[in-house]
């Protein structure tokens, strides 16, 4: 199976532009979030779904999750902190057909590979936080699981997160469930600065596609 994985693309022109261009030749388009950069802004979000000066950046998410959809290819597209409420995605999600938007942990079937994924990101100040309960929710439901692709905005502490600057040691992240299943892949973005890289840690090859479209074969 031939895999585009996309993350953080901001609204970029080029990367948008590129994913669109590359969809054609792949069996599954992976988008792990941050399309947007200001859509998930709180508290201002809140009451709409999104911040009120990102309704541009709203608009375009939908027409592009509509063109991605009218290649006819399999899609996920997974939210990032910097993106619309669950409220906003799922009626974009509506009218589409071929794939779907996550906004609940989810466990999807693509032929013989088994994906899981999760909205959540490390608290971070914005939407779609990941909290000890929710972790431990994802832990208890998924502890025994044989999952190939874990697909999330951020990557899990210690795997291409910048040196886990950002985290403290306090802070959830998705390290002890990758440590419970081993997926053989981790797909994600989040931390810009180690955008495009990959690194395999035991059974697990983790791919950070931050501002990025990076082709996957598995």
């Amino acid at each position: 199976m031939r895999i585009l994985v996309g993350s953080d693309y901001h609204g970029k022109t080029f990367l948008i532009e590129e994913a669109l261009r590359q969809i054609p030749e792949v069996d599954l388009y992976i988008n792990c979030g941050d399309f947007c950069s200001w859509a998930g802004a709180q508290p201002e979000a809140e009451l709409q779904g999104f911040h009120p000066e990102a309704a541009e950046e709203v608009a375009q998410l939908q027409e592009f999750l509509t063109a991605v959809d009218g290649l006819g290819k399999p899609w996920i597209f997974l939210p990032g902190n910097h993106d619309p409420s669950a409220s906003v995605l799922e009626a974009i999600g509506r009218s589409l057909h071929h794939g779907q938007i996550i906004t609940t942990p989810s466990l999807v079937h693509l032929g013989n590979v088994q994906t899981l994924a999760v909205p959540w990101t490390p608290p971070c100040g914005w939407n779609w936080t990941l909290t000890k309960t929710k972790l431990k929710e994802l832990i208890d439901a998924y502890a025994t699981t044989p999952v190939d692709l874990l697909i999330t905005h951020a990557p899990p502490l210690g795997a291409l997160d910048e040196e886990s600057k950002w985290y403290h040691r306090r802070t959830p992240t998705l390290r002890p469930l990758v440590d419970q299943i081993q997926p053989r892949y981790y797909l994600c973005g989040h931390m810009h600065l180690d955008g495009g890289k990959t690194l395999t840690q035991g059974a697990t090859t983790f791919v950070n596609a931050a501002l990025h479209n990076l082709m996957l074969t598995i």
